[in-house]
């Protein structure tokens, strides 16, 4: 009898044991995407059709997107040169997307699509919209 409780009291250790061991592990494995983000765009793929002029080249100068969570939501914020624009976001394990809807050059709105993988503290990923396609990486600034 007595032998029978040390061997069920070595098991419940254990199993407390490994419950405490897997817990860290699996936070580790849960990507950060809140904080705030230094974004760099490559050069323009795709549409375009003006022959390289002054149309949509170049990287836009200095961005960023800052991502907040509320719960299970999440909201980007991209700033750029010609103003903010704050949007709910998706994630999807290390993914992020969102679609932002700015004022385009004719003063119709158009919607951009944005979607992203996180790998610690950098992301990879691509915008798209009407008949383009940009890729983009961002490093973290600073954590939320």
């Amino acid at each position: 009898m007595q032998k029978t409780k040390w061997i069920l009291g070595g098991i419940c250790i254990f199993a407390l044991l490994a419950t405490l061991i897997a817990i860290p592990a699996n936070a580790q494995n849960t990507p950060n995407f809140t904080g705030t983000w230094d974004m760099t765009m490559a050069a323009p793929q795709g549409g375009g059709g003006n022959g390289g002029g002054g149309n949509g080249g170049g990287g836009g100068g200095a961005q960023s997107l800052v991502i907040t969570q509320d719960g299970d939501k999440y909201k980007v914020t991209h700033k750029t040169q010609r103003g903010d624009v704050t949007s709910d976001a998706t994630v999807d394990g290390n993914t992020i997307s969102w679609t932002e809807e700015r004022q385009g050059r004719n003063g119709n709105t158009m919607q951009i699509g944005f979607k992203a993988t996180v790998d610690g503290d950098s992301m990879k990923g691509t915008m798209s919209g009407g008949r383009f396609n940009r890729d983009f990486t961002a490093k973290r600034a600073s954590a939320s």
